[in-house]
């Protein structure tokens, strides 16, 4: 394994203390120390992350093979249909992250070449947004997963030329925030969880505090309509501006308990984009000094502890979703776990228990390789 003289510098990248307005680069879900740690843990031989490497490796996504396929316009109906672009838009946006995660725990420098080729690739071709009803999903999805790619490659290699990097930052600002902006008040609530990492994602990358500080106060505002807790009341809050009735957005449950989330009982594939969505954008912020995971760290705790209890019982109760539940929220919860049981030391058994089964990770859409890049130590 080389190391990467680049990654050797990363503190003077990335200072650990910088001006109140300042944003710390790189910044978005990983940073120098968080990047380091994974780096020295793999030329350690620690067994976790050798084996999350070792999964990442055997995925076509860190093929240095891999063709971007940029489109100038990219529609994406309900359920992905109609799909023009959709799905090669999502698959290059996972590719230049994992290559930005090879460069930064590998140092080789091909990988960082592949990512900024597969991010170039778009930025010169997709002018045309993205149309159709899951539009603003489908925006949010992959901008969340572009930022973090462009971040860590702008600011740990100079593989990528400024002019580009800058360019990068304008061209998602023109052809993503609009759409992620236009998803109205009403659709699942992953979609709002999204576009908050999105944005907030968004903001650190283009230095835009204004992004960031709105995407923070939906943050504030959202997850506690997302996530129940019975200091609620008795039915869960209601969403901003949606008139949507209660019992319809939480799918028929009426009976509530702490962690319960909206998308529970429509199923738990789309209740882990939701909850993954919240917890990244926790993690970024706490990077960038910020105190969401205090400010409801209860309720996090509660939801993660909640699903993956109900995941681990060999019989659903009753009460909740008719006594079934649909699929499961595999690919994620990592990130949280790291800190609330990592840096923290709570006690989250059901969520311990449940991750024990499921490493190392690999995940989809806006989680990827969470054991690699957040995994630690399982507490009894």
């Amino acid at each position: 394994m080389r190391t990467p003289a680049l990654l050797l510098s990363f503190t003077l990248l990335s200072p650990a203390i910088a001006h109140a307005q300042a944003f710390i680069h790189p910044g978005i879900l990983l940073d120098a120390p968080a990047l380091q740690a994974t780096r020295e843990a793999l030329r350690a031989g620690d067994p976790l992350k050798t084996a999350a490497m070792a999964t990442l490796r055997k995925s076509p996504l860190a093929s240095l093979e891999h063709v971007a396929t940029p489109f100038a316009k990219v529609e994406c109906g309900s359920f992905d249909k109609p799909s023009i672009g959709c799905k090669p838009e999502r698959d290059d946006a996972k590719a230049a992250y994992t290559h930005a995660l090879l460069w930064a725990y590998l140092g080789d420098e091909a990988h960082a070449r592949k990512a900024a080729e597969i991010m170039d690739a778009w930025a010169t071709t997709l002018s045309g947004g993205h149309e159709n009803s899951n539009a603003p999903l489908q925006a949010s999805w992959t901008a969340q997963l572009w930022t973090r790619s462009a971040e860590i490659i702008r600011h740990t290699s100079t593989v990528w030329p400024a002019a580009d990097a800058r360019r990068f930052g304008d061209w998602l600002i023109a052809q993503y925030l609009p759409d992620i902006n236009r998803m109205g008040p009403c659709p699942g609530g992953n979609w709002h969880a999204s576009g908050i990492e999105a944005r907030m994602n968004m903001g650190i990358y283009t230095d835009r505090r204004d992004l960031y500080d709105s995407a923070v106060n939906d943050w504030n505002t959202r997850l506690p309509t997302y996530v129940y807790m019975p200091v609620d009341g008795a039915t869960p809050l209601p969403r901003p501006g949606c008139a949507t009735p209660i019992e319809t957005l939480w799918f028929g449950q009426t009976v509530m308990a702490a962690g319960l989330a909206e998308e529970t009982c429509r199923d738990l594939e789309h209740t882990a984009y939701g909850l993954a969505a919240y917890l990244n954008a926790a993690e970024t912020n706490r990077l960038q000094g910020g105190s969401l995971y205090q400010a409801q760290g209860e309720r996090l705790v509660a939801a993660m502890e909640f699903h993956t209890d109900m995941l681990g019982r060999p019989d659903i109760p009753t009460w909740l979703c008719k006594g079934k539940l649909v699929s499961d929220v595999r690919g994620t919860l990592e990130i949280g776990y790291s800190h609330f049981a990592g840096r923290l030391g709570q006690a989250l058994p059901h969520t311990a228990g449940w991750l024990a089964a499921h490493r190392p990770s690999q995940g989809d859409f806006h989680f990827l390789w969470e054991t690699l890049t957040h995994g630690s130590a399982l507490k009894d």
